[in-house]
């Protein structure tokens, strides 16, 4: 029986002591470890592709940590500013810190991740472009430009479908994929 009720009381002050912030911010930080992981690790993707999405993974959930604190305590700070018994006010703050982990997942951690994580990683994508690349398109731009022939549309050869093929059924069967069905 020792082993049974060390355990019980290891498992009753995690239950006591238990805040939904931390269980989400405990998931947000595995989060930001394994998905940047598990991307990298995809042998099969582009690696610029792999790396912009591990670097966009990581931020996302570098935002969702204290977002998600902040507005779990703020929504708790609420509950306790309520006319409630002391049994009843533990509990309306339970559930007002789950409500508001729930409003930064849903709301404001997108909101904050699309502020702040695009300028950064346009700024990242900028900086890898170096100025030779940018350079050799705007000269392969520029010959393409000089070396393009105009060609005179010919309005006096009349070809149809089935001048190209040398059977009226394949002539269908091309006429039917063009149009989709």
């Amino acid at each position: 029986m020792g082993m049974k009720d060390s355990i019980k009381k290891v498992l009753v002050k995690l239950g006591e002591n238990n805040k939904p912030t931390y269980a989400v911010m405990a998931i947000a930080v595995v989060k930001g470890i394994a998905r940047p992981l598990f991307t990298m690790s995809d042998k099969h993707a582009d690696p610029e592709t792999k790396k912009y999405t591990a670097i966009r993974e990581g931020l996302t959930e570098v935002v969702a940590i204290p977002t998600y604190f902040a507005c779990g305590e703020l929504a708790g700070k609420v509950a306790n500013k309520l006319n409630l018994s002391p049994e009843k006010k533990a509990l309306a703050r339970s559930n007002f810190m789950f409500l508001g982990v729930c409003a930064a997942a849903l709301v404001v951690i997108p909101a904050l991740a699309s502020i702040t994580i695009k300028p950064f990683m346009n700024k990242i994508q900028n900086g890898n472009k170096s100025k030779e690349k940018i350079n050799e398109i705007s000269n392969i731009s520029e010959q393409s430009k000089f070396n393009s022939v105009k060609k005179e549309p010919n309005f006096k050869a009349k070809k149809t479908m089935t001048s190209y093929y040398s059977n009226p059924i394949q002539a269908q069967t091309a006429i039917l994929k063009v149009g989709g069905l």
